[in-house]
């Protein structure tokens, strides 16, 4: 897209300059909605908001969808009533919860008194499930069928609905209580015979979801049973909506985003890294950084505490950085596999202790290698047997508290409902660090104790 973006820029600054709008609209109608979102993204304000006046109102609503929030608030802002009543009127249910999970409590409520009472109806319902839940994220847009159906008549009631759904090629089987018997592919009632019922054709078991699920867990199952659609039902079994493979893909973006930024120390950040203020990007950052900085002192206590062995053995201070960084990395590795391992469901409390045993066979196997290296440094620098020791001693005690911290922290996260992702990155490096100079000296004054 960047290439051809290129390309297309000196002809539509020179359309613009000549003010061909037709030639303009040729132009845009021939990209792509992702690509002219992209576009859009990247064009100065006064122009992007003449160029989205020219493209023709579907591909125009499409793009609308595709574009990042703080874009969409602005082009809002230059629209009419009508104009922006036509659009959110039209999106798709999904898009249009996301678009007003985005905006402020109040310009969500002007917009809802533009809907129709219908789609205000479907839009108050999805707001009011919780957020991030499969709820929040679904669409009513679906194909119903009856289980009576013949083949024919589902492909005849398809056509009918084919403009106005989100999908037609999972269709989903309900009763007259609107309760799930079922699911079955466009593909399997058109290569079925014309007086086939719908109930021969489908499958009765489907794979589903409640509305309460969270998207997390929304998305592990359709990447589970491989599914590009999944019905989304209420406590009585009754279908509310669907969510499709699109909607997970951002669902997944999102997420995974998130986890990074926490795991990095970073408090979420809503809109793109260029779009967000200084202060803002400040604000979100500063918060763990101060935390760890005031857990950081404690190190300086723990120093201060330790002071005449540092002064009796001023070789002991040489592996300080070494054993902190060691424990901290191998911490924050320990604590990402276990994060991962959660959020795939791989890992559950049933195999903490599976879990317990691994990691202290795999601390014992990298200490040992460690321990050569530690060694070797330490008889380089001529500090003596007694300091290899010490220091042999405390690598491999700190590598097993890593280990462990990075196992138990995310559980506990995990307990008290917080995102385990926040028990990675700079938190559990500074406790590991804390942790493992007090280990370090204890071991140095129980090696040492003559000596001191």
């Amino acid at each position: 897209m960047e290439e051809r973006w290129q390309e297309l820029v000196p002809k539509l600054q020179e359309l613009l300059a000549r003010g061909d709008y037709m030639a303009i609209k040729r132009l845009l109608s021939s990209m792509e909605p992702p690509d002219l979102a992209e576009m859009l993204d990247t064009t100065p304000p006064r122009t992007r908001v003449l160029l989205f006046r020219l493209l023709p109102k579907d591909l125009a609503i499409e793009v609308f969808e595709h574009l990042e929030g703080s874009v969409r608030e602005e082009l809002l802002d230059h629209f009419t009533d009508n104009e922006i009543a036509e659009i959110i009127e039209e999106m798709s249910d999904d898009d249009r919860t996301a678009l007003f999970d985005e905006l402020p409590a109040k310009t969500v409520k002007k917009l809802l008194l533009k809907l129709s009472p219908a789609e205000r109806d479907i839009a108050n319902e999805l707001l009011n499930y919780p957020e991030s839940s499969a709820g929040r994220i679904m669409t009513p847009e679906f194909v119903d069928l009856k289980e009576y159906m013949t083949a024919e008549e589902a492909v005849r009631r398809i056509r009918q609905q084919a403009r106005k759904k989100e999908t037609i090629y999972t269709c989903f089987v309900i009763d007259r209580e609107r309760r799930l018997l079922g699911v079955v592919n466009l593909e399997d009632l058109i290569m079925a015979e014309p007086q086939t019922p719908v109930r021969a054709i489908m499958n009765p078991d489907p794979v589903c979801v409640r509305t309460d699920t969270d998207q997390e867990e929304v998305a592990r199952i359709m990447a589970k049973y491989d599914l590009h659609t999944i019905p989304v039902v209420d406590k009585e079994n009754r279908l509310v909506g669907i969510i499709t493979f699109d909607d997970i893909m951002d669902v997944l973006e999102e997420e995974t985003t998130e986890d990074f930024e926490r795991m990095a120390g970073i408090q979420p950040i809503e809109e793109g890294y260029l779009d967000t203020g200084i202060f803002t990007l400040t604000r979100k950052r500063l918060p763990w950084l101060v935390i760890c900085a005031l857990m950081e002192t404690v190190n300086s206590f723990v120093l201060q505490r330790y002071s005449i062995e540092i002064q009796s053995v001023v070789a002991l201070a040489y592996f300080i950085p070494l054993l902190i960084d060691t424990g901290g990395n191998v911490g924050a590795q320990s604590a990402t596999l276990m994060i991962r391992g959660m959020a795939v469901g791989e890992i559950d409390l049933r195999d903490l202790w599976r879990v317990f045993v691994r990691e202290v066979f795999i601390a014992l196997l990298l200490g040992g290698v460690l321990v050569v290296l530690v060694i070797a440094r330490a008889f380089m620098l001529s500090t003596g047997p007694d300091i290899a020791l010490v220091v042999a001693l405390a690598l491999v005690f700190v590598v097993l508290l890593g280990n462990l911290a990075g196992i138990v922290l995310p559980i506990i996260a995990k307990f008290f409902r917080v995102d385990p992702a926040v028990m990675s990155g700079p938190f559990i490096t500074t406790i590991v660090d804390v942790c493992g100079l007090i280990i370090y000296f204890r071991i140095a004054r129980f090696v040492l104790g003559p000596s001191l």
